[in-house]
């Protein structure tokens, strides 16, 4: 009787130091702090740059309210992605935060992520001697889908990668 008391108390005592010993969940890694003053990363994948230009709209009005800060965005490709997907969307965000809000490139720092399960742009708003944020890739290369880039992917006008001609 008294041996199974024991087992039972030292079998609750192995759940309970099991359960605390949990892993941070995804939504926790270093580069998703949140004690940013902006943080957003995109709900799903495949999110054109004209769906996500309300969001970027919302990222510029915290660019322009706060002048101290800058502006890090990262770009990921996805597991189905085209060729260099993610540096075609940050040159299309940058263009448009240039022309459309008047905002100087100096305050940009674009980060070409590499490859993550979904397509996703992250926009960080650090203001000076806080951390910067990291790109982390969690896809190998290698395991990524190429498909057909689409015609104009930064909408009716066109943007032009550094050293491209039209």
């Amino acid at each position: 009787m008294i041996a199974s008391v024991v087992l039972i108390i030292v079998g609750l005592t192995g759940v309970v130091q099991t359960e605390s010993i949990v892993p941070k969940p995804m939504n926790q890694l270093p580069d998703q702090r949140t004690d940013r003053n902006f943080r957003h990363e995109d709900e799903g994948s495949g999110l054109s740059f004209q769906e996500d230009k309300p969001r970027i709209d919302r990222f510029a009005e915290e660019i322009k309210s706060n002048r101290s800060a800058v502006a890090y965005i990262i770009a990921y490709g996805g597991l189905v992605s085209y060729k260099n997907e993610a540096a075609v969307r940050l040159a299309c965000i940058r263009n448009y935060l240039i022309t459309a809000h008047g905002i100087s490139g100096s305050r940009l720092k674009l980060i070409n992520g590499g490859y993550r399960t979904e397509v996703s742009v992250r926009l960080y708003l650090v203001n000076p001697g806080e951390p910067k944020p990291t790109a982390y890739s969690m896809v190998n290369r290698e395991a990524v889908r190429m498909k057909k880039a689409p015609k104009y992917p930064c909408g009716k006008e066109r943007v032009l990668l550094k050293g491209r001609k039209p």
